[in-house]
């Protein structure tokens, strides 16, 4: 697979102390830039970096913290760099997911959940974290865009699982330690080093929770799968990273008394083929802590006080309604547990002849009694795509309305194709007139006529079923809106057609 270099960290998250460093496999192995120390070099850490950006988000002195609990959607989202360019996150598995929690998206290392965390949160909240917690190798906030979520910045081994320390320790900042003394030849004591104040950087109820989510196995069942090689025979929460094309894999664990980092990949930055951090840097991470743990009890993660379970409804993360049919318990920071009940299924009744809503002509015979998915209009597509039964689709009559269809309560009339800043490039393979772009909209109810503008200028009525159409790809630099007669226009969407 082309891998060779690795290093190792290992510290204890409570003194500091470096109980392990290996920079490389082999020093003296030129072939492999061996004398590079790969545990102090910076490099992407892919996702590594993703709980924190959760435990920013955790945080409960925010005006409106998330929980465990929280949905997210994740499907296909866009967004804008800071230097314009389209940017769309996917998957590793390239699949969407629909609604799932935030314990399952980050257990499981979703990617598009991670990067509208991030948008959340803000850049500059993230950054204020990682310099606490002593990462400082990421400086300017405006030098990043949002895919630093999934690691566009670059982290040293030693400082990354330094940070990981201050999640097993239930907040508190780790300085790693290399030196207890100096000593000369006669015992005289030369250095020590200074005595410093244990610095609390995270509240320990959120750390605690990040671990709570790392460690379970259950939640990342979506990502890793059961019993992977993540799992240990002791309580151990872990994360791993996986870098664009390959070049970086990381995995970062701890028990509460140890925390291990590695890295694996090539010190001259040539890429690895198909090495995941559950491949590469996972298994030298598992048999590292069982071998430096070889012979010591298990211990379990101390849970602070100012945590209580509530039971929840597994899809939406609210309270439980009556035709919530899944449920689970989930733990939450005192004053931040939902108080709103389940929406998300609706019990219907339907009229077994058409598969519409039943009405006064329906037969007794005929009613069928259903729950429906009463979900947001961004995971509508998903959720068809499934043959999911719709409550949207119910109360329009659109049996199999296409995924354009929105009409959304609380929606904002919006482009939802093309993406913003979307570069297409027309082949001389095909001819002009096959070559078109596909334009769809997000509808909110009441709007009313929506009308397509592409460059100033009227080019067609959009009108239910389908809030969609094709459009000739013509050569150059472009700008579409959408205009209704029952409220404002949508943003205006930038794209360019280059010629081939």
């Amino acid at each position: 697979h082309n891998v060779n270099d690795a290093a190792v960290v290992a510290l204890d998250p409570h003194s500091g102390e470096i109980l392990a460093m290996v920079g490389s496999p082999d020093y003296f192995d030129a072939r492999v830039s061996g004398a590079v120390n790969m545990a102090l070099a910076p490099r992407q850490p892919g996702s590594a970096l993703k709980p924190f950006v959760y435990a920013v988000a955790l945080d409960p002195t925010q005006a409106e913290p998330w929980t465990a609990a929280t949905t997210l959607l994740d499907v296909t989202h866009h967004y804008v760099t800071h230097d314009g360019q389209a940017y769309t996150p996917a998957n590793y598995d390239g699949q969407e997911h629909g609604p799932v929690r935030v314990r399952e998206a980050l257990a499981s290392s979703l990617n598009i959940p991670a990067v509208i965390t991030l948008e959340h949160i803000g850049l500059p909240a993230l950054f204020e974290l990682l310099h606490r917690l002593g990462v400082d190798s990421l400086d300017d906030p405006g030098r990043y865009d949002l895919s630093l979520a999934l690691g566009g910045g670059e982290v040293s081994l030693l400082d990354l699982t330094a940070a990981y320390g201050a999640l097993a320790n239930q907040g508190y900042r780790v300085d790693p330690l290399a030196i207890l003394e100096i000593r000369d030849r006669a015992g005289n004591v030369l250095y020590t080093p200074p005595e410093t104040q244990r610095q609390r950087v995270l509240d320990a109820r959120v750390a605690w929770l990040i671990t709570d989510m790392l460690s379970d196995d259950e939640a990342r069942s979506l990502g890793f799968g059961r019993n992977s090689v993540l799992r240990l025979d002791r309580p151990a929460a872990v994360k791993t990273g996986t870098t664009t094309n390959f070049h970086d894999n990381w995995t970062v664990g701890y028990t509460p008394d140890l925390v291990v980092g590695v890295w694996a990949g090539n010190a001259g930055h040539e890429a690895m083929q198909d090495v995941t951090g559950l491949t590469g840097a996972a298994p030298i991470w598992h048999a590292t802590l069982r071998a430096m743990l070889a012979g010591q009890p298990a211990q379990a993660f101390t849970r602070p006080a100012g945590l209580s379970q509530v039971e929840i409804c597994a899809l939406s993360g609210l309270l439980p309604g009556p035709d919530c049919p899944n449920r689970r318990l989930e733990w939450f920071i005192d004053g931040t547990a939902p108080q709103e009940e389940d929406h998300f299924y609706r019990r219907v009744v339907l009229d077994a002849a058409t598969g519409a809503l039943a009405d006064e002509d329906t037969p007794p015979g005929a009613r069928l009694e259903r729950l429906a998915l009463d979900l947001p209009a961004e995971v509508w597509p998903w959720a068809r795509q499934r043959g999911l039964l719709l409550y949207a689709d119910l109360r329009s009559g659109q049996a199999e309305a296409p995924a354009s269809l929105a009409e959304a309560p609380g929606a904002t009339l919006r482009l939802t194709s093309p993406p913003p800043n979307t570069v297409y490039r027309l082949s001389r393979a095909l001819p002009g007139e096959e070559q078109r772009i596909h334009f769809t909209a997000l509808v909110p109810a009441g709007a009313g006529t929506v009308t397509l503008w592409l460059d100033g200028a009227l080019v067609e009525t959009l009108s239910a079923p389908g809030y969609e159409t094709w459009l000739a790809a013509t050569p150059g630099a472009h700008e579409a809106w959408l205009e209704s007669s029952g409220g404002p226009a949508s943003p205006h969407v930038p794209f360019e057609v280059q010629a081939p």
